[in-house]
C-alpha cells in the first residue's frame, strides 16, 4: 500500500505539522507552568488584607510618621524591598523611570524598607529615587503572607487602584512593562 492511500489517521505527520503540535504544546504546557508558579507564589492571599497595609503608617526618611492614606485616591504601587535583595536593587531603576512618566496620569509608587535608615539612605540617594521611601520592620514580612506573598520574601509589591482595590500582587521583580500597562 502507498502512503497516498493510508488512510489519514495512518499518514504520517509532515515535518512541519510535527513542529506545529509540539510548539503548540510547548506553548501550552508554559503558560500552564507560569499560571501554576505565580499562583504557587501567590496562594495564601487573603481578600481585604491589605486594608493593614492602607490604615498603617511608617516613618520617612525624614524622620516623620507618614500615613499611607496620604495617596488615596492614586493608582498606588507598594514596593517592599531591602537594600540586600539584589532583585530589589535590580527593579528600581524601572520604578524611578515609571514615576517620572506616570505620576501626572495618577501613578504614585511607595517603597517600604525592610532595611537599616543608613543603608537606605544610601542607596536612596545613590539611584536618586523620586518616590516617598518609608522605613517598615520585619514584622510586616510576617504581615505580607495574608497579602499575596506566602512566603514573606522581598521584593513583594501591590498595586492597589486609586479605590484601594489589588490590581496586581508580585512576588518578585515586577517590570516596567507591567506598569506602563496599566496607564496605556
Amino acid at each position: 500500500m502507498s502512503v497516498s492511500a493510508l488512510p489519514d489517521a495512518d499518514r504520517p505527520l509532515s515535518s512541519g505539522k510535527r513542529a506545529l503540535i509540539l510548539g503548540t504544546a510547548a506553548v501550552a504546557a508554559c503558560g500552564a507552568g507560569a499560571w501554576g508558579g505565580r499562583w504557587w507564589l501567590t496562594r495564601g492571599a487573603v481578600e481585604g488584607e491589605e486594608a493593614k497595609l492602607l490604615t498603617a503608617s511608617f516613618e520617612a526618611m525624614d524622620g516623620k510618621l507618614t500615613p499611607m492614606s496620604t495617596w488615596k485616591g492614586k493608582t498606588l504601587i507598594v514596593n517592599f524591598w531591602a537594600t540586600w535583595c539584589g532583585p530589589c536593587r535590580e527593579e528600581m531603576p524601572e520604578f524611578v523611570k515609571a514615576q517620572g512618566e506616570f505620576a501626572a496620569k495618577g501613578l504614585q509608587f511607595v517603597g517600604i524598607a525592610i532595611d537599616r535608615r543608613a543603608p537606605v539612605e544610601r542607596f536612596a540617594k545613590e539611584l536618586t529615587i523620586n518616590y516617598p521611601i518609608l522605613l517598615g520592620d520585619a514584622a510586616w514580612l510576617e504581615a505580607v503572607k495574608t497579602m499575596g506573598n506566602p512566603q514573606g520574601v522581598l521584593p513583594f509589591t501591590l498595586v492597589l487602584s486609586p479605590t484601594s482595590e489589588v490590581m496586581l500582587r508580585r512576588v518578585g521583580k515586577l517590570k516596567y512593562s507591567e506598569i506602563a500597562a496599566i496607564f496605556t
